[in-house]
């Protein structure tokens, strides 16, 4: 996974989320990055003096995540949840959710569910930031791609596709490792919601909308941008 997302700027990504949270006078003193995956942002969260805690679903990307912590000598609490299941977590002052990892919930009711999982583990009046892609993303990288490399030890062949009826986006991964015989087949599914709909969830959960913004800027987001980020806050 991480030689896949090799391309990805994480130091930038948190330098944004950090831009945001002075945009809003905040200043986080407990966040939590859920979806954290293999703990890339939490790192660079981390040296920017942020205190952080990770919550992913996937115990494999978070023993990975706690490989590179044991390497690094960093302490950063680790959790095994679902977005829907956050319930004993925190409270925490600020949560972020990045990399299109809400694309992932893929019916309304899931979104619905999660939002109001976040909103309870947020202390009142704090933040929750996530990020989506956007149909226009889908139809300009991902209408029909195909790739293949070789990576330290393994190599594989990657299906880009999208599904514009369905609104599902589609990235089937063929891999072989070296020195064995069987090839594995992954599919990642994402749902690529309409921004209206979005902001219809949002405003229908308890947390409120402060803004969204187009890409890395402070433009506003629409079905224009590639990719919005939402600044959501718990009311006091």
């Amino acid at each position: 996974y991480d030689y896949v997302m090799r391309h990805v700027d994480y130091a930038d990504w948190a330098a944004h989320v950090c831009a945001l949270f002075a945009r809003f006078d905040h200043q986080p003193r407990q966040c939590v990055d859920l979806a954290c995956g293999t703990g890339s942002t939490l790192f660079e969260l981390h040296r920017l003096g942020l205190r952080v805690s990770g919550v992913d679903g996937s115990a494999a990307m978070l023993e990975v995540a706690r490989q590179r912590l044991a390497r690094t000598g960093v302490e950063i609490a680790l959790h095994q949840r679902d977005l829907r299941q956050l319930a004993g977590l925190g409270p925490f002052d600020t949560a972020l959710c990045l990399y299109d990892s809400f694309n992932y919930l893929l019916v309304p009711e899931d979104l619905d569910c999660a939002l109001g999982e976040i909103s309870s583990i947020l202390l009142p009046g704090n933040f929750f930031i996530f990020d989506v892609c956007t149909e226009k993303n889908s139809l300009r990288h991902f209408r029909d791609v195909r790739d293949e490399e070789r990576g330290p030890g393994f190599s594989y062949r990657r299906h880009s596709f999208y599904d514009r009826e369905e609104r599902l986006q589609f990235n089937r991964f063929h891999i072989r490792f070296d020195g064995q015989e069987t090839e594995l087949e992954e599919c990642h599914v994402q749902r690529i919601y309409p921004v209206d709909e979005i902001i219809a969830r949002i405003e229908a959960s308890p947390l409120a909308l402060r803004g969204s913004f187009d890409g890395f800027t402070f433009a506003r987001g629409s079905e224009g941008s590639d990719r919005i980020h939402f600044v959501l806050q718990r009311p006091r």
